[in-house]
């Protein structure tokens, strides 16, 4: 049988994953709380101080065990992870204890490093078969290198190492770089690439765009 030309009209126009970094404390947990039906993941005990469905995990098993109870049934219609940095560390510990290092880099030929992106990649693919939508909040890397005499600055992106950093990246739809803007006193996402931001989105909505963080600019509903 002959393969057909069928043109599929989009699924959804929001993202399935969305990553947000930023600055600590600029707002980031406390926006997160304004989301409805959305469970927050803590793993820095950075949300003591807002309302929410918060649940603090403080290790890998503990990380586990929430997916795995949200496996068996939830109510929600959003996860998010606060923070992906955290993660990546237990994920660092537990390949350490599972090989009998004491670092990843004492593994030959990068192994250590690709069971540590192993781990964390398939956490946030648990969450995505669980959740109908995810948020991956991070921290900011912002850095300034030496090289002949003159000072280069790299992108402000997330803080996360080489290889998972860039994977993580691109199984996101969308990533958004989050800061306060004091002369407005808002808290603003952007979503615009240049050449000191890493930002970005499949999303038409929110592509190129720089706008202020409210969840309904972000999850538009269907008309």
């Amino acid at each position: 049988m002959a393969l057909k030309k069928v043109k599929r009209k989009a699924i959804s126009n929001n993202p399935k994953v969305l990553l947000l970094y930023g600055a600590p404390k600029v707002g980031k947990t406390t926006a997160l709380s304004q989301l409805d039906d959305c469970l927050i993941i803590d793993t820095e005990q950075g949300a003591a101080m807002v309302d929410g469905y918060i649940e603090e995990v403080n290790n890998r098993e503990d990380l586990i065990k929430i997916l795995q109870e949200a496996k068996d049934g939830h109510e929600y219609k959003y996860v998010a992870i606060d923070t992906i940095d955290k993660v990546a560390d237990w994920a660092e510990k537990s390949v350490c204890a599972e090989e009998g290092v004491t670092a990843i880099a004492d593994l030959a030929y990068g192994k250590g490093f690709s069971l540590v992106r192993e781990k964390v990649l398939n956490t946030i693919k648990v969450m995505k078969e669980i959740f109908p939508h995810v948020i991956v909040i991070g921290h900011r890397k912002w850095a300034r290198a030496i090289l002949d005499s003159k000072a280069i600055v790299e992108p402000e992106s997330l803080d996360l190492t080489g290889k998972l950093k860039n994977m993580l990246m691109a199984d996101c739809d969308a990533i958004g770089y989050v800061y306060r803007d004091e002369d407005k006193g808002k808290l603003m996402v952007s979503f615009k690439a240049n050449e000191a931001l890493e930002a970005g989105s499949r999303s038409p909505h929110l592509r190129g765009k720089e706008i202020e963080l409210k969840w309904n600019q972000i999850y538009k509903e269907k008309k």
